[in-house]
């Protein structure tokens, strides 16, 4: 009877679309998809190829052959001084990571140009610990891409959506 239980748990959770956090599921024929950016090793890169690989979708070498293209245009890092203290010294930070991107199709058709995602910290520089401001800004520049890659495949996936609503479509 327990497992029965829990397995009605998990069916109902399934059945209402809840999937766990940081999760994305593209659609269904999406299996296939070209990454490109102008540096493909950089650190934002590294996270949305990790994502997408975890998403089930394999990563085409070329755009040839592959239903869908990311193409990264732009990636923009800025940091500005958001505090300072009692000494004239900066206590805070505030950073700004910001990917601007293209999404083609098959045949390098546009999808969806010049879209932009962005994420905003800020962090407090304890000036009395050598190397304490830059270990923190470190942590959170890879948490910040963590999440501006989620941002990324939504609106990935919420394009995708619209395309293959607008394909489906019969012509009048």
């Amino acid at each position: 009877m327990k497992h029965l239980i829990i397995l009605m748990l998990l069916m109902l959770s399934a059945a209402c679309g809840w999937q766990l956090r940081g999760s994305v599921a593209l659609p269904a024929g999406v299996k296939q998809m070209h990454l490109s950016s102008e540096d493909p090793y950089n650190p934002m890169m590294t996270e949305l190829r990790q994502r997408l690989l975890a998403a089930g979708v394999e990563l085409t070498p070329a755009p040839l052959g592959a239903p869908y293209t990311l193409a990264i245009t732009e990636q923009n890092r800025d940091s500005r001084v958001a505090a300072v203290g009692a000494d004239s010294l900066a206590s805070a930070y505030e950073v700004t990571l910001e990917v601007r991107y293209d999404i083609l199709g098959p045949t390098g058709e546009a999808v969806a140009l010049d879209l932009s995602s962005s994420v905003t910290r800020s962090y407090e520089s304890d000036v009395s610990v050598a190397g304490a401001g830059a270990r923190e800004e470190a942590m959170l520049l890879e948490e910040m891409r963590t999440e501006l890659a989620q941002q990324i495949l939504r609106r990935l996936q919420a394009e995708i959506n619209a395309a293959e609503a607008v394909r489906r479509q019969p012509d009048s």
